[in-house]
Order: structure tokens, then sequence, then C-alpha cells
């Protein structure tokens, strides 16, 4: 278990990441924003025929200054492959997590864990129901294969130091919208009892490995009633350091009835996360958010402002913008062209200190 001073450093530095602004300056997250975006990637078939001024994060390509918060996740690296999303590899995501660093931002990392059971997906599958109870056996192929899992993602997070060999803060989000039920750690694969000690289990290994510089988040979908509701998969205060909720806008509805239903969600769920984070004396995040491209030219001041009005996370992040090329992808966030790119200027301008003007080579 981490000491008292060692987790009120880590949250410090957490605070202070960008730039030493203001401690409690609301930073703006993309997820593999310095990886792949809309129309690039920088991977080989990315890369292949296009400028390098055309390689460069989607936000940075409409507003020119990069994300206060780097997102990214690690799903693939449990099963030993090396290539992640869109076709970059994970030495590309460890230099990209240890530049956003060193420019000083904040970095968070999420986890889509493969199912042990058949490493296929991170999708619940009727056929393998009470995967997470024969991984609490604590014996088995299943408990084997999940304990592989975990030492192939502690190895990587070791990597993850500055130039003085000093790990990296990391706000670590794993088994993320646990209260949904398509992920096979979610409501139709185990229950609260079993989740929790699911969490606690991998929180044990991964400090026992020395990775005290890690930031637990516990981060389900903005879809519960109340704090109660909220907190009947919570880990415990000694596992989490971060409340997080995931809330993104739906697309079902014309522009002012979507921005008025985010709005009013956003801000119920934002007011149960941040009295359970005042309670236990933590700060709260918006782990997850997007919008749905080239349908509202003026979401950004018109719909995700209005949505923080009166909170302050330590941040919001938008989910990826995957890259074209990949069959079935969608994105999240503006990018060059996209109908909200204007109004994201406007917003970027109202927050700057979301963001990071510069980043430094490596």
């Amino acid at each position: 278990m981490r000491s008292l001073a060692i987790s009120i450093y880590l949250l410090l530095c957490i605070f202070l990441s960008v730039n030493a602004q203001e401690a409690r300056t609301t930073l703006f997250g993309h997820n593999d924003a310095l990886l792949y975006g809309r129309y690039w990637s920088d991977s080989p078939q990315g890369r292949k025929g296009k400028k390098e001024k055309y390689l460069r994060p989607d936000v940075y390509q409409v507003c020119k200054a990069y994300p206060g918060l780097l997102s990214t996740d690690l799903d693939g690296l449990e099963l030993g492959r090396t290539v992640y999303w869109g076709g970059v590899t994970f030495e590309q995501m460890r230099a990209s997590i240890i530049r956003q660093h060193k420019s000083g931002g904040m970095v968070t990392i999420s986890w889509h864990v493969r199912n042990p059971e058949h490493g296929l997906a991170y999708f619940y599958k009727e056929e393998n129901k009470g995967s997470v109870a024969r991984i609490l056996k604590h014996e088995g192929a299943t408990y084997q294969t999940f304990m592989l899992y975990l030492k192939r993602v502690a190895d990587f997070l070791l990597t993850l130091r500055d130039d003085t060999g000093q790990l990296i803060p990391i706000v670590f989000r794993p088994w993320h919208e646990c209260n949904g039920n398509w992920f096979w750690w979610g409501t139709d694969d185990c229950s609260p009892a079993e989740y929790v000690n699911l969490w606690q289990m991998t929180h044990d290994y991964l400090t026992s490995r020395g990775l005290t510089n890690l930031q637990f988040c516990f981060s389900p979908g903005a879809w519960f009633s109340d704090e109660k509701d909220y907190m009947q998969r919570f880990p415990g205060k000694e596992y989490v350091d971060i409340i997080g909720i995931e809330c993104y806008r739906q697309k079902e509805f014309d522009v002012d009835e979507a921005r008025k239903r985010f709005r009013v969600h956003m801000q119920a769920n934002l007011k149960i996360a941040k009295n359970i984070a005042d309670e236990l004396g933590m700060p709260y995040a918006i782990t997850e958010t997007g919008m749905n491209p080239d349908t509202d030219s003026q979401w950004w001041t018109k719909g995700l402002m209005p949505a923080l009005e009166g909170y302050n996370p330590i941040f919001v992040n938008c989910w990826s913008n995957q890259w074209i090329e990949i069959p079935n992808s969608g994105a999240c966030c503006t990018y060059p062209g996209e109908v909200s790119a204007k109004d994201f200027r406007k917003f970027y301008k109202k927050n700057k200190k979301m963001f990071i003007k510069k980043l430094k080579n490596l």
C-alpha cells in the first residue's frame, strides 16, 4: 500500500502538472492525440505520402495548441502485441507519454482488457460468463493468463520514466464503465463484490511491482441515479484516488435538444461525483466524453462549456478520433474540416490554460 506522503506527492504532481498553473485548472484531454487522428496516423502506412505538418494532433491542427492531458489505452499489450490502435506501436506510445510529461502535461491511461479465457475481445460473451469468478479462485488457466496480463502491463508501466529515472505520475483507469453490461467485467458477468475484488487484486499487484506512481481512477458510466448508486461497485477509499464519470453527447436528437440533454445529464452526474469526491477528500474528473462529428457547429461553446459550468474537474477527456482508414471508425473530437472546428478555436481562446502551447522534444 502507498504511504500517505507518496499519495500526497503524486496528487501534487497531477494538480500542478501543466506549466505550474493553478492546482485546480481543468485540463482538456484527447485520447491518443499524439499517435493518430481522423486523417493521419504516425504509422508507416499513415505517414506514407503525407507532409510532416499533416502528421500532428487534430487538436493542434485546429487551434495550434496541444491537449493539456494525454489519454491513451493499453488494449492488446496484455497479449504481448507490439502494435496498438491506428497501426502505431507501444514504443511510440511510451515516447508520447514521456514527451507529454516532459512538456508539463498530465497523462491518463485506461485499459480495455481482453478476456483471459479467449483473448479475442473485451466485450461480454455469454459463453464466458463467470470469468471474473474464475480469476478470483487464484488458480487455474483463467487466473494464470490474467496474471500474465498483469505482468506485461506492469513491465510496460515501469518503463515510463523521466530523464532522472523517476516514474512518471499516471492517472490509471482500469475496469471502466463497470455499471454497464457490455464489458466482461460489467454487470452481466460479475457481482459488485467480485468487481471490487478484481479491482483490489489489480491494484495490489501493480503497487507490489513498485508502481506507486499510479493514481487509480474509478470511472463508471454516467447513468447512476444518486451517490448510493454510484458507490455500488466502489473498490474502497484505500484503492481509489480519483472519482471519475463518463458522459457522451447523445446523437439521436436535434442540435438544441442534444445540447440540453447533454447539459442536464452532465450537470446531474457532476453533482454526484463532486459530492462523493468532497466527502472522500479526492479530486474528480470527466474521464470520457465526446461529440458526434459534423452534427453541431457550436458544440464546444454551447454544448460542452455550459455542461461544465459551476464545476471544476481536474480534466475533461474526449475519446479518440479514430483513423478513417480503420473500418467502422468514429470520432469524438473536432479535426480539420469538421463543422465545429471554428467553434473549437473559440473554446480554446476562452480556455487556454486547459492546453499546452508547445511540446518539448525527447
